[in-house]
């Protein structure tokens, strides 16, 4: 069964006990050497008490190492008591936070997942206020209910952004006042968080710290979980971070001796959302390390071109369909304008693109070529309007946010797209009629949960169907018209909920608004997307477009020739993902000026 794995493999695969660290390169079957090391485990033993958790950092990963058990190793069954596979996130829910979260949120009950992927937070949404400055909109204050989502703790119990700072309408860098108290927009918000853990909510990076404290407080709750597992394996390790390795660290020390972490550090680019490769680093200075550095992806040529972004001395292509293709990665330049993108010079460079992808028999099929750019500005260079972006606009009433989710959801019914749509319209309606009994009331997934166990499922989804069938179609309309006219269908029906938005603000159409959420943008023979949305997939060619800078960061050839500056290294670590994403075509777009910098550091 594990014959066909690689010397370095087979060395993962047959550690029997104690803690280790695998760094892996791009492609280098990172996910089938966990698949191998679990069945193995399993195969050598079924029948031990304390079982395997497998941890990743999403979904779509963990489904992954799923269907290689399956698949390659011929475990049929989904992992299941006494082991566990899923997100490191839903590992702590299921045995820390959920049954013991109380304890720390003061709650008196079970505690509740709020904000994405669980559901919107919509409470106090709406409720930022603008002013023009220098001739641009800016936010100048909000309810601090309104960050609920937006910020978590760190290791010290401190208010920390878990989204990019401009969502802000002050800085996280005046934190503390000279007389060490916080200043007022902080310490606000640190009294709405815990207002509203008593109430029972908390987002999933609440979770994770109240998780932490749990443990950390009651060592029978730590020692019992580190004992119910013999062995757990971390993939994706290189995005963990403060809080999610002392959890590790925690476990560890209350009895899991058998802990493989494995993951590659040139491809953490989640430090936006506190993710630390060093932690990664450390791990594999302090315990048995692995390297694997055999590509199993790419063309040698195309691992050449990326060593300079990678931390290891090289890696080596050994996919014998690939290694040796002969299609040198090219850096392309474009023009530019002082509005924006020359469009007649970027066409040059997708017509090159075009034509290398037909001369190495590349299909220009959405799975096998890819243009991406580093973040959703980039989709303007392939002449699709950029999307409205609502935290300028803001057309949404503080504590009527539920008009957000129900014209969304409209949209996207009429797009296609049901089922999210439902799901949107569902969410929207119940909590625009709770709102018209409890202003600033809060709907969670629970909450929605309970009301179709109290009605039951077909009761609930007809209520719901009714409801739905009295809102217009968003066609054509502005969201002013579609307000008035979702108004006027309620009323006539006799229902209390009234839908509110700022007028002033929402003279644009519906479709305008919402077009980014269904495929309408994107009708392309190719996959078109951020480097964030590409990581961990695999494609015949892909053309990567860069600007001249890095968001608001420096230029990149600054960073090329002078080294990133602090908090820059991710913004190359992002480029790394995107140039190891090809087995046979890879192209590197910058502006016309860059192409030396980038082609002598590329060499």
């Amino acid at each position: 069964m594990f014959d066909h794995l690689s010397p370095k493999q087979q060395v993962i695969l047959n550690v029997n006990e104690g803690c280790f660290v695998v760094k892996a390169c791009p492609g280098s079957g990172k996910t089938y050497s966990v698949a191998a090391r679990i069945a193995r485990l399993l195969h050598d033993d079924e029948s031990f008490n304390a079982g395997i958790a497998a941890l990743s950092f999403t979904n779509v990963a963990c489904d992954e190492i799923s269907q290689k058990l399956k698949e390659d190793f011929h475990y049929p069954h989904q992992l299941s008591y006494p082991n566990f596979i899923g997100t490191l996130d839903s590992f702590f829910n299921q045995y820390v936070f959920l049954p013991y979260g109380h304890l720390i949120m003061e709650c008196g009950k079970r505690p509740q997942l709020v904000g994405e992927p669980y559901g919107v937070w919509t409470k106090a949404k709406g409720s930022k206020r603008y002013r023009t400055q220098n001739g641009e909109q800016v936010c100048y204050a909000a309810d601090p209910d309104y960050y609920f989502d937006c910020v978590s703790f760190d290791l010290s119990g401190e208010i920390i952004p878990i989204v990019t700072a401009r969502e802000f309408h002050f800085s996280f860098k005046k934190y503390y006042k000279l007389n060490g108290d916080r200043y007022k927009d902080i310490q606000d918000i640190m009294d709405a968080k815990w207002a509203n853990f008593k109430l029972g909510f908390a987002n999933q990076s609440d979770a994770n710290y109240i998780s932490l404290q749990v443990l950390l407080k009651y060592p029978l709750i730590a020692k019992t979980l580190a004992l119910k597992f013999k062995y757990i394996i971390v993939d994706e390790a290189q995005d963990t971070n403060a809080i999610q390795m002392r959890l590790i660290d925690v476990l560890h020390g209350y009895g899991a001796k058998n802990i493989m972490l494995i993951g590659d550090r040139d491809q953490s680019i989640f430090e936006w959302n506190h993710a630390n490769p060093s932690l990664f680093d450390e791990k594999f200075q302090k315990w048995p390390g692995i390297e694997l550095d055999e590509n199993r992806r790419s063309s040698q040529l195309i691992c050449n071109f990326s060593k300079p972004l990678s931390s290891f001395a090289r890696f080596f292509a050994v996919n014998p369909e690939v290694a040796k293709w002969d299609f040198q990665p090219q850096v392309l330049g474009y023009d530019r304008l002082a509005a924006g993108v020359n469009s007649a010079s970027f066409d040059k460079v997708m017509q090159t693109f075009m034509a290398c992808c037909e001369q190495n028999g590349v299909s220009v099929r959405k799975d096998k070529v890819a243009v991406i750019f580093r973040g959703r500005d980039g989709i303007q260079y392939l002449g699709v309007t950029k999307t409205l972006d609502l935290h300028d606009q803001q057309p949404w009433e503080s504590q009527h946010y539920y008009v957000r989710e129900m014209a969304r959801g409209k949209f996207m019914l009429e797009e296609g797209e049901f089922k999210a749509g439902y799901k949107l319209l569902e969410r929207g309606l119940l909590e625009g009629l709770g709102n018209a009994k409890f202003p600033g009331y809060h709907l969670s997934q629970q909450t929605i949960q309970n009301a179709i166990e109290q009605r039951g499922f077909r009761a609930h989804r007809d209520y719901l169907f009714e409801l739905i069938q009295l809102i217009p179609a968003t066609t054509g309309l502005t969201l002013n018209e579609w307000v008035d006219q979702t108004n006027a269908a309620l009323k006539n029906a006799n229902k209390t909920l009234v839908l509110k938005v700022k007028k002033a603000k929402s003279n644009l159409r519906v479709s305008h608004i919402f077009s980014q959420d269904t495929s309408s943008g994107f009708l392309l023979p190719f996959t078109v997307g951020t480097i964030h949305s590409v990581k961990g997939r695999t494609f015949d060619a892909v053309l990567l477009i860069l600007g001249k800078k890095a968001g608001n960061k420096s230029n990149y050839t600054t960073m090329l020739t002078k080294g990133p500056k602090e908090g820059e290294h991710e913004e190359l670590r992002n480029i790394y993902v995107g140039i190891t994403r090809p087995r046979k075509v890879l192209i590197l777009a910058v502006p016309n000026d860059d192409v030396h910098t980038w082609t002598q550091f590329m060499k």
